[in-house]
């Protein structure tokens, strides 16, 4: 299932604001969670959100702001916006650093958008880390699980050592991906 096309535009809006973040601090935001998790699996998994990780507040503020984003009081995260164009898709910047300064930002891939905006996305072996941990967390929810699964079922050329490394510390189980702690 692709992504809808509301979806997709309402990403060229958020890569304007990436753009303008960037121009600004010289640092990339990156997209991470459900949203991130959408466009590595094409929709097969769609997320209302997009949570962003982007460490300086005020300039990621103006950037949204300039981009035609309303700060929004509902943010469960952090900090938060949404596109009048684009209601149904909420944007939350998220505290800390990405993930807590585990994963290696030379890895993240850059979605090249329209009028040379752009999404900066974790890498695969870091979202199916993120998962697993989050099935952790959530306990019975099956649904992190079923992402890390589908990530790791489409991904291509994965970082094994990678990929190991991550998940152990995001606390999560590699053999519910069929593969060991070990190499």
């Amino acid at each position: 299932m692709p992504l809808p096309q509301n979806y997709i535009e309402a990403l060229g809006r958020l890569g304007a604001a990436f753009a303008a973040y960037e121009s600004a601090t010289g640092h990339a935001a990156i997209l991470v969670g459900g949203a991130a998790a959408a466009i590595h699996t094409d929709g097969e998994f769609m997320s209302a959100d997009f949570d962003v990780v982007a460490g300086a507040d005020q300039a990621f503020a103006e950037a949204m702001s300039a981009s035609g984003f309303v700060a929004d009081d509902k943010a469960v995260h952090g900090m938060g916006w949404y596109h009048p164009a684009y209601p149904a898709f909420a944007v939350e910047q998220v505290s800390g650093g990405f993930f807590d300064g585990r994963g290696e930002r030379d890895r993240c891939l850059r979605l090249i958008l329209q009028d040379g905006a752009s999404i900066v996305l974790p890498a695969v072996e870091d979202m199916i880390a993120d998962r697993l941990g989050q099935h952790e967390i959530a306990k019975g929810d099956t649904a992190m699980l079923e992402q890390a699964r589908a990530l790791f079922t489409l991904a291509q050329d994965l970082d094994a050592t990678y990929l190991r490394r991550r998940i152990s510390e995001e606390g999560g189980n590699p053999a519910h991906l069929g593969i060991s702690e070990d190499p």
